[in-house]
């Protein structure tokens, strides 16, 4: 079995090595499902956030798109929060997350998935141990589950984060960067984007965000 970490790429590894694979879009909150589901299984679980085509039991975590551009962008420059975002920022940042949608896409065309929508777990990490039973039978102790979200809370995650210098510097056991915790909220984008921008954005991400169920 493949070890328990992050794996840019999973092409290349044998399906028999994979116990778990915690897929997220960048900035949805797939390093606390991969945190809780590594608690579960000893090996075997690998975070990415690139499609694997491989058949095995996949938690798929995703975010308010306008929220995912915000935090791409504010990451680029953490020593600087309270900026906003201008409109070649927008251009650029929403135009990255295009990209990563098209992988979040595949695994929804695909099914057979575990779906986690980041604004249904990030407050109440539960969550994912009562959709991962609910997709693939797994059930975990209350106990354990107990055990694994005071582990990784946020507030102990963000511990974690700030004792790193940089995103370049990650923990390998719980997979935090320096600087990967600004206020895990949900609807925070609004704050960091002008209202003569918010239609430009919103047209960007118009696809995403009807599809996921972000726009009406």
């Amino acid at each position: 079995m493949l070890p328990n970490g992050f794996y840019k790429n999973l092409e290349n590894v044998p399906e028999t090595d994979l116990e778990f694979v915690c897929y997220g879009i960048p900035r949805s909150g797939s390093t606390l499902v991969y945190q809780l589901i590594s608690g579960i299984y000893p090996e075997g679980v690998a975070k990415t956030h690139r499609y694997c085509h491989h058949r095995v039991k996949t938690a798929v975590s995703f975010r308010d798109f306008r929220d995912v551009v915000v935090s791409l962008w504010r990451r680029s420059d953490p020593a600087n929060v309270d900026r906003q975002m201008n409109q070649a920022d927008i251009e650029k940042f929403a135009g990255l997350c295009q990209d990563r949608v098209k992988e979040l896409n595949r695994y929804f065309d695909r099914g057979g998935i575990c779906p986690l929508r980041y604004e249904d777990f990030a407050t109440k990490p539960a969550t994912v141990f009562q959709a991962v039973e609910k997709t693939f039978g797994i059930a975990v102790s209350p106990e354990k589950m107990t055990e694994l979200i005071n582990q990784y809370s946020l507030e102990k995650n963000k511990e974690v984060s700030q004792r790193l210098r940089g995103f370049k510097q990650i923990d390998a056991g719980s997979q935090i960067h320096g600087n990967h915790i600004f206020r895990g909220e949900v609807g925070g984008w609004r704050q960091f984007v002008k209202d003569r921008d918010v239609e430009r954005l919103e047209l960007l991400l118009q696809e995403p965000l009807r599809r996921y169920g972000y726009l009406s």
